[in-house]
């Protein structure tokens, strides 16, 4: 088998746009018909699992005024980006239920966080939890984000871990923009008390 080549090292932006560009015509056809199919709408936020969390990260930044950053490699997809006290943030596409669970593998790092078949995330990996909700027919035009502290999502049982649903009493308290803003208010234009 040859070796793999370090595509990325090999790749200037033109190429990468083309490329992209040949793929968004199938992209593009594949969730239309996702879109009118209800029994693929479970997958449309795997597709656009990537492309919300700019969209969130978007919103989250001009709803705090502090200038976000997307990482990958990490445990949160977005931090702030400035001198102020650094807050990490996990985002999530979610249209019905606000399930919680990772998409880690089982392995022995992670045994100690697999009660339930799901792989929990930590209490310590990041600060809060962005929901999107996408707007009608899954657009951006009318989506909206829900902020949640991870205080607000520890394991009863495993307070060293995050729960891997989030239950109603907990949707119910943050799924309101008047309680985003109080959160985005308390983690981003305060420092945060637990922080280094």
């Amino acid at each position: 088998m040859p070796p793999k080549k370090n595509i990325a090292a090999l790749t200037s932006r033109i190429q990468a746009e083309t490329a992209a560009d040949e793929w968004m015509p199938y992209i593009r056809e594949w969730l239309v018909c996702a879109i009118l199919d209800p029994k693929q709408h479970r997958d449309i936020g795997k597709v656009l699992a990537q492309a919300s969390e700019i969209v969130s990260s978007q919103k989250l930044s001009e709803a705090a005024g502090r200038p976000l950053k997307l990482v990958v490699g990490e445990s949160f997809d977005s931090r702030t980006d400035d001198d102020k006290p650094v807050v990490r943030a996990q985002h999530k596409f979610r249209m019905g239920d606000w399930h919680f669970e990772t998409t880690r593998r089982n392995s022995k790092k992670n045994e100690d966080t697999n009660g339930t078949g799901h792989v929990a995330y930590r209490a310590t990996e990041f600060d809060v939890c962005t929901i999107m909700v996408p707007g009608p027919h899954f657009g951006v035009t009318g989506s909206y984000i829900r902020c949640i502290p991870t205080t607000a999502l520890l394991n009863p049982k495993k307070p060293d871990q995050l729960v891997t649903t989030i239950n109603a009493k907990t949707r119910n308290t943050y799924d309101n923009a008047d309680k985003t803003l109080e959160v985005i208010k308390q983690l981003y234009q305060t420092p945060p008390s637990l922080q280094d």
